[in-house]
């Protein structure tokens, strides 16, 4: 029994300690300055994939380990992180009557990431394909 005991707990360890790829990314529609909508997209990577690790993000973790939740409480930070990455902008501007009015698309492309529990936080990392 003790030895079931010792190996559930080896393994649920692992799975917490574990790296998963996942993919990320954002969108957002602004208008006249007004954030209209946006989407976060978080789906785990179906595939395997062959890329080397580039720059991290360390987020305060709140056990149980929830990525979405984290994601969401720290959405600002995770944002800046990534935008300095690069993103996709698209703007479209019209002046009338000395009224302007604009529309501004941010896109963060889908990007690889990694993610790791470690004790009270997740290091979030970018992937670089090869």
């Amino acid at each position: 029994m003790a030895f079931y005991l010792s190996l559930s707990l080896i393994f649920f360890s692992t799975l917490l300690s574990a790296s998963d790829t996942y993919i990320l990314s954002y969108r957002a529609q602004i208008k006249n300055a007004v954030v209209i909508s946006e989407s976060f997209y978080l789906s785990p990577s179906m595939k395997p994939i062959k890329a080397h690790a580039d720059k991290s993000l360390k987020l305060e973790n709140i056990p149980p380990h929830n990525l979405n939740k984290i994601l969401e409480k720290n959405k600002e930070e995770v944002l800046l992180f990534f935008m300095k990455q690069g993103t996709h902008t698209r703007s479209h501007e019209e002046l009338i009557n000395n009224t302007s009015k604009s529309r501004i698309s941010l896109t963060i492309p889908p990007t690889y990431i990694t993610v790791d529990f470690k004790n009270d936080y997740a290091i979030i990392t970018r992937l670089i394909q090869h």
